[in-house]
């Protein structure tokens, strides 16, 4: 019987342990991805981090969609393109995050290691939430959008050469938070699904990260 109870306790906290929280796509997503391929990422203005936690997270969004998920994206350094307000170059769309998190909560470290996605932050960690929608600029339709939320313990050495090559466009004080931000924005990320580019596109896709 304990063992029985002991299992059941475990499945639990497995499912209550994702960090991804929910994921919406429109019927018509993934089918519009043989000509829907150009983005560009906005940070929402109503993101609850400072300013440079938001420009580590447009880097990363701007890289995992271009070099993980092949998508076109085209450079908005001031997020302007806010719900389609400014779309750039040939984008036909936009991956919207907003952003928010805590430091330095009152959680048991215990609480926060048995299940980070439900707990914490612990009185040396973070927890962040993290919003994304992405936008068709042409129809305004919401085509896909996504929650993730977990906490981190800051300080570890996980990650070096991710933390050093962040810290080198942004801060050493940025360093502690590099991985728990790369961790959570992947892990949202990671459900949205890729286009497939032709080789005409490839090439401007080559145009568009060389500043061409």
């Amino acid at each position: 019987m304990n063992s029985r109870v002991s299992l059941l306790f475990l499945i639990s906290i497995s499912f209550m342990n994702c960090a991804v929280k929910q994921i919406r796509t429109a019927p018509n997503f993934e089918s519009s991805l043989d000509r829907f391929k150009r983005l560009t990422v906005a940070i929402d203005s109503n993101s609850k981090i400072n300013k440079t936690e938001s420009s580590l997270v447009k880097s990363m969004a701007e890289q995992e969609l271009a070099h993980h998920k092949e998508y076109i994206v085209y450079p908005d350094p001031n997020s302007k393109n806010q719900n389609c307000a400014s779309p750039v170059g040939k984008s036909q769309g936009v991956l919207q995050l907003k952003l928010d998190e805590s430091l330095n909560g009152s959680t048991p470290s215990f609480l926060v290691w048995l299940s980070p996605a439900l707990f914490g932050p612990s009185s040396d960690g973070i927890r962040i939430t993290i919003q994304g929608k992405i936008q068709n600029c042409g129809s305004k339709e919401v085509l896909w959008e996504g929650l993730a939320s977990s906490s981190y313990f800051l300080g570890g050495d996980e990650e070096a050469t991710l933390r050093v090559n962040y810290e080198s466009k942004f801060g050493k004080s940025i360093g502690p938070k590099v991985l728990p931000y790369y961790d959570l924005l992947k892990s949202l990320l990671d459900q949205i699904k890729s286009p497939v580019l032709n080789e005409a596109e490839q090439d401007e896709k080559i145009e568009v990260e060389s500043g061409s």
